[in-house]
């Protein structure tokens, strides 16, 4: 098995953290959603908390991006993707 150097497994990989809220968007604490161009997995985990806003960034990125899959999402992303119609986008 060959392993990927580093560099190229973060540049695939990004792990999001914090509070995915209206405003921390507003205030734009987080990437903007072209920068996940060459990202293959989004790791949630670390998401603390997640309005109606954060599942609409999600929901854009993996609209502009389909080939991306979201990982360790909590059960408060389902229960919300799944009240606005999305979950789809995060099933793997």
């Amino acid at each position: 098995m060959v392993r990927q150097p580093m560099a190229e497994h973060r540049e695939r990989h990004k792990e999001l953290f914090g509070n995915l809220l209206l405003s921390e968007l507003s205030n734009r604490c987080f990437p903007r959603i072209k920068s996940y161009q060459s990202i293959k997995t989004i790791d949630l985990q670390g998401v603390k908390n997640i309005d109606s806003a954060g599942i609409a960034y999600l929901a854009q990125i993996k609209a502009t991006y389909s080939a991306i899959q979201f990982i360790n999402g909590t059960e408060k992303i389902a229960i919300l993707s799944a009240l606005y119609g999305v979950d789809f986008l995060f099933t793997e």
